[in-house]
C-alpha cells in the first residue's frame, strides 16, 4: 500500500505498527544535464497533497534494497533483440545486489511468470536464459496490461522497507497510463522502462508527465549499450530521496494528487532541478 502502517523506531530501518499512518513518497532530484543531485535535506522539499503543504515527519537518502520484477516484452516483434536483452541481464546484474529480490516476468501472448522472487541471482539468470529467452516470443503484449498484472503479484508480499519497483524492458516506450496506474500507486510501485534497439548513447528518455513512468516516479532510460543502460536503470531505482507525511483524513479509494517540490532556497542552489516523483496515490 502507499499509505503505509509504522511506528519509528530507534533502529533506522522502520518497525511497521498498525498505530500510525504515513504516506511514503520515493524522490529524485536531477539537474538539466541528467545528474542526480545528492546532498539534499528535508528543509529543501516541499510536499503537497491535494495542493495542501504537509509537514515532513520522516526522511533520508540512501540506496534502498528492491524488490524488484523483471518484466520481459516477449512479444513477436522482439525476437530479433534476443541478443540485446541477454546482454543486457548479464551485464545489468552488476548493480544487483545482495539483500535484492528479483522476480521474472515476460509478457506478448499473455503474461507469465517465469521466477518468482528469490535473492538467488543465480536463479534469476537461468530463469532469464532458459525460461524468458529460450521461451516463445509471439503476440503483442501491451505493457500497461502487463505491469498491472506484476503489481498484483506484491499483494501477497509483506509491507517491509524494501523498495518496489517494476522495470519493463522493451523496443516501446511511453506507457499510456491506462487505468493500470492506480495498481501501482496502491501498492507503492515505482515503474521505469529500460528501452533497447534505440541506438546512440545510454540516456535518459523523458516521457510524457502522464505515462506511468512519469505518474510514478520511474524513468524511460535508452539503452545505447544495454548493459550499462540495465546498471542506470536500476541504479536510478535504488537511490533517491525517501519522504514520509502524515496521512491526511480522506474516503478510502480515493484518488489523491501528491507532488514534490526543491523550496526556491533549493532551487537557487540547483538552478533548474526538478523533482522524479510520483503524482498520487490511493487512500486506504
Amino acid at each position: 500500500m502507499i499509505s503505509l502502517l509504522l511506528c519509528l523506531a530507534a533502529a533506522q530501518d522502520p518497525v511497521f505498527r498498525a498505530s500510525t499512518s504515513l504516506v511514503r513518497v520515493d524522490a529524485e532530484v536531477v539537474l538539466p544535464s541528467g545528474a542526480v543531485v545528492s546532498g539534499l535535506q528535508a528543509g529543501d522539499f516541499r510536499v503537497l497533497d491535494q495542493g495542501l503543504a504537509q509537514p515532513i515527519v520522516n526522511f533520508g537518502f540512501e540506496e534502498d534494497p528492491l524488490d524488484l520484477i523483471l518484466l520481459f516484452d516477449t512479444s513477436a516483434g522482439m525476437k530479433g533483440k534476443i541478443q540485446s536483452i541477454l546482454r543486457a541481464a548479464e551485464l545489468g546484474f552488476h548493480e544487483l545486489r545482495a539483500g535484492d529480490r528479483v522476480s521474472v516476468m515476460g509478457y506478448g501472448a499473455g503474461t507469465r511468470v517465469a521466477q518468482g522472487f528469490t535473492s538467488e541471482l543465480d536463479v534469476v539468470n537461468e530463469a532469464i536464459v532458459l525460461k524468458i529467452l529460450a521461451g516463445q516470443f509471439a503476440g503483442r503484449g501491451w505493457v500497461e496490461t502487463a505491469a498491472g498484472e506484476a503489481a498484483g503479484r506484491f499483494r501477497s508480499e509483506p509491507v517491509s522497507h524494501r523498495k518496489r519497483a517494476i522495470l519493463a524492458i522493451s523496443d516501446k516506450g511511453d506507457a499510456g497510463s491506462g487505468g493500470d496506474v492506480r495498481l501501482l500507486w496502491d501498492g507503492n510501485i515505482v515503474f521505469s522502462e529500460l528501452l533497447l534497439g534505440k541506438g546512440g548513447a545510454t540516456r535518459v528518455v523523458e516521457g510524457s508527465a502522464g505515462s506511468m513512468a512519469g505518474r510514478t516516479g520511474g524513468v524511460a532510460i535508452a539503452a545505447g549499450v544495454p548493459g550499462e543502460a540495465f546498471q542506470q536503470s536500476v541504479h536510478y531505482l535504488r537511490s533517491g530521496y525517501t519522504l514520509y507525511y502524515a496521512l491526511p483524513a480522506g474516503v478510502s479509494g480515493s484518488e489523491r494528487s501528491v507532488r514534490v517540490e526543491l523550496t526556491p532556497e533549493a532551487l537557487r542552489r540547483y538552478p533548474g532541478a526538478r523533482v522524479r516523483g510520483r503524482t498520487g496515490y490511493l487512500m486506504p
